[in-house]
């Protein structure tokens, strides 16, 4: 009896590792639905052993979003029942978040735990090195999403992460579209044109026209995010290279004029407006068409949470090439870290498990409808890591208000005829942001 109990255990074992191994995702955290392993009940037993020195304590979390008014209150609540710790929240603008919590440093009232949203490398001055011993944070666990860990790894330590299963991944680009502007003149939708396998560059530019033509806009009918658009082709204006622990000036590869020619030639047509960022002008009606991060398929706080569910369609980028094996997917910057200073960084560490793991929201409270939950899990599945948006931190290491288009305004005021002479000048320009964003690098490197 004891040796058929102690094969029956054997064999159920056996299936337990076969079951983890086909639920683990690869090196760069593709496998997001499956949570790479991890179950509910291992991550509500990981709660069970916080220490008891940590309950009680307090955790503070610099954002600029009021998290008790969003589908984040139930987190926040979750996370002292679970845990015992508090989450205070320190409510900072986000057009100054560095400036301020550098402040808060230099005074020593660090919050605990920050976040990263498109200011790296700048970032790092407010972040301590996430070291298992100091923060009891290890970014090895396969909780993490090892695509983030790599890509802000400096040097000997890594110091911003996300989960592999967290709603606070904002994935990368996306097409939003007005179903019923393009319903009521006849226009094939994106999604339609998905659905017969025909959503690409060159259809995209017919839906374009149609829009033009039949829409009735004051101005063009279409909105287009410069970097995502470029990310889109493979190309970038800068590189991060996770290898080298340095950024690229990319402006000239071959993608990257390819994706601008594109634009510049829509832009000239009327068909479409080039800009750094979202914007409201599909919220208003007043087009139909945007590209842009997925960050509107959230419920308030989302971009365009104004906006009646029913009129707003999704799909994904359009294929480069009409017989592209899949449709392109890039990635945006989303990741937290511990602030420099902070006074309860092993509570932040828990904090950070806690609030990156989607199992512990009501996720119907946060995006749109199905059509936009199922939009989103597709995007940070399929991210692609090597297309991520670098630009706007980069920039604003040396100009604080700058943004996506900053380099390369020149070009955009002018014509597809003058984009190689204005190319020349944006380059340039990149080098200098490029050298003063790798000084910080090399700073921090030195400081290990």
């Amino acid at each position: 009896m004891t040796k058929r109990i102690i094969t029956l255990l054997l064999c159920v074992a056996m299936l337990l590792s076969v079951a983890c191994l086909a639920g683990c995702g690869d090196e760069k955290g593709g496998n997001n639905g499956a949570n790479n392993g991890i179950s509910a009940a291992d991550e509500e037993e990981f709660f069970l052993d916080v220490p008891s020195e940590l309950r009680g304590s307090t955790v503070q979390f610099a954002t600029w979003i009021d998290h008790t008014k969003t589908d984040t209150a139930i987190c926040l609540a979750g996370f002292e029942e679970a845990t015992g710790i508090k989450a205070e929240l320190v409510q900072v603008n986000e057009s100054d978040y560095i400036q301020k919590v550098t402040a808060l440093i230099a005074a020593d009232q660090s919050p605990d735990v920050v976040v990263e949203n498109g200011s790296f490398p700048k970032t790092l001055n407010l972040l301590m090195p996430l070291e298992v011993e100091t923060t009891g944070l290890d970014v090895k666990d396969p909780f993490w999403n090892q695509g983030t860990v790599e890509r802000f790894t400096i040097g000997d330590y890594s110091y911003l992460v996300n989960g592999v299963n967290s709603s606070w991944d904002m994935a990368g680009a996306m097409t939003y579209f007005n179903k019923t502007i393009l319903e009521e003149n006849g226009i094939t939708s994106p999604a339609e044109l998905v659905e017969q396998n025909n959503w690409n560059v060159d259809s995209m530019w017919t839906l374009m026209e149609q829009i033009k033509g039949a829409c009735g806009f004051s101005r063009p009918g279409t909105s287009i995010t410069f970097e995502d658009w470029v990310n889109m082709y493979g190309g970038a204006q800068i590189r991060w290279d996770p290898k080298t622990d340095k950024f690229v000036n990319s402006l000239k590869e071959e993608n990257t004029k390819k994706a601008i020619d594109y634009m510049m030639r829509a832009q000239d047509a009327g068909l479409a407006r080039i800009i750094a960022n979202h914007d409201d002008d599909i919220s208003k009606g007043n087009i139909a068409l945007q590209i842009c991060g997925a960050y509107g398929l959230r419920k308030s706080p989302g971009w365009f949470y104004t906006m009646d569910v029913d009129d707003l369609g999704f799909a994904p980028l359009p294929k480069v090439n009409k017989d592209d094996a899949d449709y392109p997917y890039n990635s945006s910057i989303r990741a937290y870290g511990l602030c420099k200073g902070c006074k309860n960084p092993k509570g932040g560490a828990y904090f950070l498990r806690y609030f990156l793991n989607e199992d512990h929201y009501d996720v119907n409270q946060i995006f749109k409808n199905e059509e936009a939950k199922k939009m989103y899990m597709e995007l940070r599945e399929k991210q692609n890591y090597d297309k991520i948006f670098l630009t706007w931190g980069v920039v604003r290491v040396s100009e604080p208000t700058g943004d996506s288009l900053t380099m390369v305004n020149p070009l955009i005021k002018g014509t597809s005829a003058q984009v190689s002479v204005n190319l020349e000048k944006a380059f340039n320009s990149c080098e200098s942001y490029v050298a003063a964003a790798n000084k910080i690098i090399e700073d921090v490197i030195a400081e290990q």
